[in-house]
C-alpha cells in the first residue's frame, strides 16, 4: 500500500499525501488529500485487519476520481472546487498485517498472547483487530460505557480499556476535531448495506435520511433502518453523528461473507457498486 499510494501520489500534482499517526508498530497511517473545496469530506477504510479490501477500493476510487473528467452525471473539477476529500486508506495496518500475515512481523505481544485472543486457533484470517487486541471501530466516546464488549483483548469484540486507548483510534479523533469535516464515510465488508442512524434528532434525522436514501440508490445498497441499528455502538460515524451532529456512513461492501475477508477477484464489482457513492455525498451535502 506504501508504494501505491506513493506511486500515485508522485503522478498526480493534485494529490496530498501526508500522515497523522502512527499505528501501534510505528506504521504511518497515510492522508491522501484531494480537492481543493472549503467543504470537507473524510473516507476511511482498513479499519479492521480481515477488511484490507476496503484499502484498495479506496486507491482505487482516488485514482478514478482523478483521472475521470466525468463519472456518470457528475463533473469532477466543479464538485472538487466545492468539497476536499480526506482519504485514508488504510486505519489499521497492524491489525491488517496480523489478518493476511499471521505473526510473522508482529512483535507487540507474544504468541501465547494473540493465541488466547484469537481463541487459540492458528488462523488469524478473520482476526479484526488492532495490534493489541482491541476493535479500532467500538474506541470512540459514543455510548462507549454502555457498549457490550468482552472484557480482554480479543480478535473481534473488544472495545479497549477506555474510549480513544489506541494510537489508531486516537489520532483519527484527533484528526476529525481539527478537520471540522462536514460528513464522514467509512467503508467495511461486507453486506452491501449502509449504517446512517445514530440517535438522531427529528430535524438531523430527516436531513441524515433523505441524503442516505440517495447514497443507497447510487450504490444499490440496502439501508440498515433504524429499529435495526445499534442505540450503543461506539464506532467512528456513530461518534462523528452525536458530536458533531452532521451525516456520518458506515457503507459495508460485498456479499455478506460472515468473518471471512471478501475475495479480491471481485474488487472491480465493489468499486462499480461504489463508483458514485462520494460524488453523491459531495453533491448533496
Amino acid at each position: 500500500m506504501q508504494q501505491d499510494i506513493k506511486q500515485l501520489s508522485k503522478h498526480y500534482d493534485s494529490l496530498a499525501l501526508s500522515s497523522f499517526g502512527r499505528s501501534l508498530t510505528n506504521k504511518k497511517l497515510y492522508l491522501l488529500k484531494l480537492g481543493t473545496g472549503p467543504k470537507k469530506i473524510t473516507v476511511v477504510g482498513g479499519v479492521h485487519g480481515r477488511e484490507s479490501i476496503t484499502s484498495l477500493l479506496i486507491l482505487k476510487l482516488i485514482e478514478d476520481h482523478i483521472q475521470k473528467d466525468n463519472i456518470a452525471n457528475y463533473k469532477l473539477d466543479n464538485i472538487l472546487k466545492e468539497i476536499s476529500f480526506y482519504f485514508i486508506p488504510m486505519l489499521n495496518p497492524d491489525g491488517i498485517e496480523i489478518a493476511t500475515q499471521g505473526l510473522t512481523n508482529i512483535n507487540l505481544k507474544s504468541k501465547e498472547f494473540y493465541l488466547k485472543a484469537n481463541e487459540g486457533s492458528n488462523d488469524f484470517q478473520r482476526w479484526k483487530a488492532n495490534g493489541r487486541g482491541v476493535d479500532l471501530n467500538k474506541q470512540f466516546p459514543a455510548h462507549w460505557g454502555e457498549l457490550k464488549s468482552k472484557t480482554e483483548p480479543h480478535f473481534a469484540h473488544y472495545k479497549g480499556p477506555r474510549p480513544e486507548s489506541e494510537p489508531e483510534s486516537k489520532a483519527l479523533a484527533n484528526l476529525t476535531r481539527q478537520e471540522d469535516f462536514a460528513a464522514v464515510v467509512a467503508f467495511h465488508s461486507s453486506g452491501q448495506v449502509i449504517y446512517w442512524y445514530y440517535n438522531q434528532s427529528k430535524q438531523q434525522y430527516h436531513h441524515d435520511y433523505q441524503l442516505a436514501q440517495k447514497l443507497s440508490q447510487a450504490a444499490g445498497y440496502k439501508l440498515v433502518s433504524p429499529q435495526e441499528s445499534d442505540k450503543y455502538a461506539a464506532g467512528y460515524k456513530d461518534w462523528f453523528i452525536k458530536e458533531f451532529k452532521r451525516p456520518g456512513f458506515t457503507i459495508e461492501i460485498g456479499e455478506k461473507n460472515g468473518d471471512k475477508s471478501l475475495p479480491f477477484d471481485n474488487l472491480e464489482q465493489y468499486w462499480h457498486n461504489t463508483r458514485t457513492i462520494l460524488l453523491t455525498l459531495a453533491a448533496n451535502i
